[in-house]
C-alpha cells in the first residue's frame, strides 16, 4: 500500500507525507519518553499496582502529548507554509490519542498481545481501504494525510475498546506521583537511547526536505522504506532468541558469549548476502515497485541498504548490553551514531541525497561495528563480529584442514 501511494502521489508530495511521518517517530519517542519497558515490567511484577501505573502513564503521556503537539503546530507555522504545514498537523494531530497505546501494553503484559496485533490489522484494513479509494477518485495530498491520521486513530482508539470489551477497566485509574517520580527516575538513559536511534533512523528525512527539496525527500524514502523493511527480521531474530540468550548468561558467561557467537556467525552472512544482492537488482527492483519516476531512489537503496548488517549488529549488541546491564554503552552506540550522521552530512552535503544515503551506512558501519574495538567491555564483541563477517571463509578452510 505504500508503494502504491508513493506511486500515485509523486516524489514530491510523497516527500511531503514522509517529513511529517519523520516528524511523528520522533514525537511518538518524546512521548513514551523510553518508560514504556518499564511499565510493561511493573504491570507484570506489580499487577495489583495496575490501577496506579495505568493511570500514571495515561496522565504523563496525556501532558507530554499535549505539550508536544503545541511545539509541532507553533514550529510549523513559522517554518512552514501551504500544504506541507497542513499535512504535518493533520498526521500529528494522532500525538493526541498516543495516550490511549497504554492499553496495548495493558495486553502484552497479560500475555494477550494478540488482542494489540486485531486492533493493528483493523486498524490499517480500514486505513488500506481508505488509500485505495483516495487512489481511485485522485485525491488530494491531504486527503491521504487524513488517512494516515486515521490509521493511527483507529489504532489506539479500537485498543482501548478491547480494552473495555474484554473486562480489564474493572479497575479505577488513579494517579500517583511517588510511582510518577520513579518512572521518571528510570526514564532519562532509556529514553536518550530510543532518541538517538530513531533520531539516526529518521533524520536524514527532516534534513533533504529542510535542505533540498521535497522531491528529494520523497526520493531518499523509497529507498529507505525499502531498507527499513530488512530492519525488521533483525528485531526479530533478536527478540526470539533473547530468552536463550539470557538463559545461557544464567549458565555462565561462558556459555552466554557462545550463544552471542552463535547468533553473528549464523545470521551475519544472510544480511551481507542480502545487502549485495539488492546493489546489483536495486535499478529493477525500483522500477518494478515504483516506476520511472523514482529511478533515482536505485542509487540511494545502493547505499543504504548495506546499513542492514550493522543494525543486525545493532539489535544483537543491545540485547547483550541489556543483559550486561551496561544500558549506558547502548546509549552511546546510539548517540553516536546519530551524531556521525550529522557530521558526515556536513562533510558529504556536496554529492546532494547520494552524500546523505552514504552517510548513513557509514554511520552505521562505525557505531555498530568498529568502535566496539576502542573500548575494553566491547573488544570481545568486535572479535566476535568480525569472526561473524568471516565465518564462512574460516569454516571452508578449518574443513579443508581437516
Amino acid at each position: 500500500m505504500g508503494i502504491a501511494v508513493a506511486r500515485y502521489l509523486g516524489p514530491e508530495s510523497y516527500g511531503i507525507i514522509s517529513y511529517a511521518l519523520a516528524v511523528y517517530a520522533l514525537c511518538v519517542i518524546i512521548i513514551t519518553l523510553g518508560i514504556d519497558d518499564i511499565i510493561s515490567k511493573d504491570m507484570v511484577e506489580k499487577s495489583s499496582n495496575r490501577s496506579i501505573i495505568e493511570g500514571t502513564s495515561i496522565f504523563l503521556k496525556a501532558l507530554i502529548s499535549l505539550i508536544t503537539y503545541i511545539i509541532v503546530a507553533i514550529y510549523g507555522y513559522f517554518n512552514l507554509a501551504g500544504e506541507k504545514y497542513y499535512v504535518l498537523l493533520i498526521i500529528n494531530f494522532a500525538l493526541l490519542f498516543q495516550p490511549l497505546s497504554v492499553f496495548s501494553l495493558v495486553f502484552l503484559s497479560l500475555a494477550k498481545g494478540k488482542y494489540t496485533s486485531l486492533a493493528r490489522i483493523f486498524s490499517y484494513s480500514i486505513s488500506s481501504i481508505l488509500k485505495i479509494i483516495l487512489i481511485i477518485i485522485k485525491a488530494d495530498i491531504i486527503y491521504f494525510a487524513a488517512a494516515v491520521f486515521l490509521d493511527y486513530f483507529i489504532l489506539y482508539i479500537t485498543s482501548a475498546f478491547l480494552y473495555k470489551y474484554k473486562g480489564y477497566n474493572n479497575i479505577k485509574l488513579s494517579i500517583d506521583y511517588i510511582y510518577l517520580k520513579e518512572i521518571l527516575k528510570k526514564a532519562p538513559v532509556l529514553f536518550l537511547n530510543i532518541l538517538a536511534f530513531t533520531g539516526y533512523l529518521k533524520y536524514n528525512i527532516i534534513y533533504i526536505s529542510n535542505n533540498f527539496t521535497d522531491f528529494h525527500a520523497g526520493i531518499y524514502n523509497a529507498a529507505l522504506r525499502l531498507t527499513e523493511a530488512f530492519y525488521l527480521i533483525p528485531a526479530v531474530i533478536a527478540t526470539a532468541f533473547f530468552p536463550a540468550v539470557v538463559s545461557g548468561k544464567n549458565a555462565g558467561d561462558n556459555e552466554f558469549i557462545k550463544r552471542i557467537t552463535l547468533l553473528f556467525n549464523v545470521f551475519t552472512l544472510p544480511f551481507l548476502l542480502i545487502s549485495f544482492l539488492i546493489t546489483l537488482l536495486s535499478p529493477y527492483i525500483i522500477n518494478i515497485l515504483y516506476w520511472q519516476k523514482y529511478q533515482l531512489s536505485s542509487d540511494i537503496l545502493i547505499y543504504t541498504i548495506w546499513s542492514v548488517p550493522f543494525i543486525f549488529f545493532y539489535n544483537i549488541t543491545s540485547k547483550y548490553f541489556i543483559i550486561k546491564n551496561k544500558i549506558n554503552q547502548l546509549f552511546f552506540r546510539s548517540l553516536l551514531s546519530f551524531m556521525l550522521l550529522i557530521i558526515f552530512n556536513k562533510l558529504l552535503i556536496k554529492y546532494d541525497i547520494l552524500g546523505t544515503a552514504l552517510s548513513f551506512s557509514l554511520s552505521s558501519f562505525i557505531a555498530f561495528y568498529v568502535i566496539d574495538l576502542f573500548f575494553k567491555e566491547s573488544r570481545n564483541l568486535f572479535i566476535i563480529k568480525t569472526k561473524g563477517i568471516f565465518f564462512p571463509i574460516t569454516y571452508f578452510l578449518t574443513l579443508l584442514k581437516k
